[in-house]
């Protein structure tokens, strides 16, 4: 696949777990295994998803390491039962797998978000642009989002905002507007790459219609994929900390229909209270203009607000090193207080298929005007399907 090879997409060797070395891939499975992998194996090379045995091998000896109590009682890796055990488990791998259609996509990232979760899974939220290739056809650029969970979070730290990458991928839909991309089941690995990709705020323009946020209370996103493209000026931008440890960033966003002598006349605040990540918090100063795709969620009684999926500048002014405080009565801008109590929102960061949480956050917001309280949960707005809560705590 022009000289591209997958390579197990783990990363080895932290907390006690085996470190993977080119001498342990190039080891040989047990001949039992060996006979009953071999057909996968072989439908693997056929479809380009790798050049060799050697990664199932390494996926072979990485399930052995972390299934290595049950190893143990099943009487050692030496023992039969021990590796028909562990065959399994690599052969539940490869068919989910070889099930998926598999593209190479080269990929302008935009911005990496990793954090660990209330319950102590590593997740990590990737968005970018993207161009698919599928054999000799190359689609249009398109927006993307890639959610890594647990082992495959670990792809994330080679991952760099403004780089680009090469990597084998799957994505079960080509149609969408922002491309749902996953991981090969252990099997991609990004690679650094120079490749021309469009003008992002172009691309962004072409894909979502710019809404006034005065006009978004009348069109809450209805789920965490339903977006929304502002283009604003940045009031305020900074970084808090949650109350289990992660940093977040939290932004205020003002435009054309939010600065009106109406708004003046009545004493209203209009600004967008948005939920980000730190390096798009820490990327903006005030006064900087940007295209912001986001999500929005309503209560009745404590108004909009929204989490950033994305931002790009159009004006970029660099944050101050050293904020300090402000003299004069300034009260509409003065971000400090405005974030100085909590309100509820929406976390609407994407989850794997499989994994679907719900995602309530609880927000600063108070607003220039009056002072907010925290809305108890049941209060009007929308949540996605799931069983647990494992981003709560990342906006506490």
């Amino acid at each position: 696949m022009k000289g591209f090879e997958l390579i197990p997409s783990y990363r080895w060797g932290v907390n006690g777990i085996l470190q993977e070395t080119p001498n342990m891939a190039s080891k040989n499975l047990p001949k039992s295994v060996q006979s009953r992998l071999q057909p996968f194996i072989d439908k693997g090379i056929q479809n380009g998803i790798f050049s060799d045995e050697k990664p199932v091998v390494a996926l072979y000896r990485r399930k052995a390491q972390e299934l290595k109590e049950t190893v143990t009682e099943l009487g050692g890796m030496k023992n039969a039962n021990a590796q028909r055990f562990v065959a399994n488990c690599v052969l539940t791998d490869l068919s989910a797998m070889l099930r998926q259609k598999s593209y190479l996509a080269h990929l302008d990232i935009w911005s990496v978000d990793s954090r660990m979760t209330r319950t102590g899974r590593a997740m990590a939220n990737v968005f970018g642009q993207v161009v698919i290739e599928d054999g000799d056809s190359l689609m249009d650029a398109a927006l993307f989002k890639m959610s890594l969970w647990d082992e495959d979070a670990s792809l994330a730290d080679d991952l760099s905002g403004g780089l680009q990458y090469v990597a084998s991928i799957s994505c079960k839909n080509l149609d969408l507007e922002i491309l749902d991309l996953r991981p090969l089941s252990g099997m991609t690995v990004f690679t650094e790459e120079e490749h021309e990709h469009g003008d992002r705020a172009e691309l962004l323009r072409e894909t979502y219609d710019v809404t006034p946020i005065a006009s978004l209370e009348d069109d809450i996103s209805r789920n965490r994929n339903d977006y929304r493209l502002v283009e604003a000026t940045v009031s305020y931008a900074g970084v808090q900390q949650s109350k289990t440890g992660n940093s977040f960033g939290k932004m205020l966003l003002k435009d054309d229909s939010t600065m009106t002598l109406e708004a003046i006349e009545s004493g209203e605040g209009l600004m967008l209270n948005a939920l980000c990540d730190t390096d798009t918090a820490n990327r903006f100063g005030k006064y900087s203009e940007v295209l912001a795709l986001v999500t929005t969620s309503m209560s009745e009684q404590y108004g909009l607000s929204a989490t950033i999926e994305c931002a790009v500048g159009v004006v970029v002014i660099a944050p101050p090193k050293v904020e300090t405080p402000k003299s004069g009565d300034d009260s509409e801008d003065n971000a400090s207080d405005y974030f100085n109590s909590n309100v509820e929102t929406i976390d609407l960061d994407d989850d794997d298929s499989d994994e679907e949480t719900v995602e309530e956050t609880k927000e600063a917001t108070e607003t220039p005007a009056k002072a907010t309280e925290a809305p108890k949960e049941g209060e009007e707005g929308w949540t996605s399907e799931g069983d647990d809560d494992e981003w709560d705590d990342d906006w506490d």
